[in-house]
């Protein structure tokens, strides 16, 4: 029990830097290819704060545990909506600060949802076919073809920044985030192996919050910086690239074993609750778009209790 934790706990410190640094550097090498701002915060930042679901994804998939990638798919989503945008929110009221939106958010909120929909979808049916990675993988290349298209590399001047050897600092990172993963994918098997507790509410859990750490890390810093704007940017192209590309590692691996214990109807309360998270976040995020308000603590507690009463239903 306490290798396992150990691992754990060494694993999510590993990832919580290593994650920040993928994300630096991703950033500065992308610049280095003329990628624009918008483009670089939806795809290139998105997937650095998503590396961590996609390799614990991954090696949890070797193993051929394909409820724990759902609970994880299902876990760090509602956490990047509920956890870590109720924490921004809460900061911001304590500070009574304002926020507000850019218009141009919209259409990224459409995809949001549409990609929810598409998931819950999917899940729903067979999470755990080739033919449902292939239609993730396409969904997920023709939004990023869509972002691609719709950037604007005029922007790129803004964010000046040189530093020698950045693709081998990126590479380094990459390699301690591939092994803090595993440290954690081990530490989770662990416990489960030894309290016999569901693939599901361990995926949910140790794996959900453990990948989740880059997110909460970035969004409490850049609120405290008052830089807001950016984290729920960051926190849309997060979940789109969890259900679009996460949740089609484990059809790859085209094993029937991979279904194993899985049961959509004992978890489908938890679908609704992302969605249902997913559609507060959307029309929040709408109205801000539409008229500047002061943040409110009565709206951080409805996102925080939300994944509180989530955990209590994984429980």
């Amino acid at each position: 029990m306490i290798l396992a934790f150990s691992a754990i706990t060494f694993g999510i410190a590993l990832m919580w830097t290593s994650a920040e640094k993928l994300e630096k550097y991703s950033v500065l090498s992308a610049k280095q290819f003329g990628l624009s701002p918008f483009f670089i915060g939806s795809t290139v930042i998105a997937f650095g704060t998503s590396a961590p679901e996609m390799l614990t994804t991954f090696f949890v998939s070797m193993e051929n545990k394909g409820t724990m990638v759902i609970g994880n798919v299902i876990g760090s989503n509602v956490a990047n909506l509920s956890l870590v945008f109720g924490s921004m929110l809460l900061i911001l009221a304590y500070k009574k600060l304002n926020i507000s939106q850019d218009k141009s958010i919209l259409i990224n909120l459409i995809i949001l949802l549409i990609s929810s929909l598409l998931v819950w979808f999917l899940i729903a049916t067979n999470p755990f076919s080739i033919y449902t990675s292939a239609i993730l993988l396409c969904c997920l290349i023709s939004v990023i073809s869509f972002w691609y298209k719709n950037s604007n590399a005029e922007e790129i001047d803004s964010f000046a920044e040189v530093e020698e050897n950045v693709f081998f600092k990126l590479l380094l990172s990459l390699i301690v985030l591939v092994f803090a993963a595993w440290l954690i994918t081990h530490g989770a098997n662990l416990i489960l192996d030894q309290y016999n507790l569901g693939q599901l509410f361990i995926g949910y859990t140790v794996l959900a919050i453990g990948t989740s750490l880059p997110e909460i890390a970035a969004s409490v810093s850049l609120a405290l910086k008052g830089r807001y704007e950016a984290v729920s940017g960051t926190l849309i192209g997060s979940n789109i690239f969890n259900g679009l590309c996460v949740l089609a590692i484990p059809g790859l691996f085209m094993r029937p074993e991979m279904s194993y214990g899985w049961s959509y109807s004992e978890w489908s309360p938890l679908l609704i609750l992302l969605f249902l998270v997913t559609l507060l976040f959307a029309f929040y995020i709408f109205m801000l778009s539409k008229k500047e308000q002061k943040a409110g603590f009565f709206l951080s507690f409805v996102f925080l209790s939300s994944y509180f009463f989530s955990l209590y239903y994984a429980f």
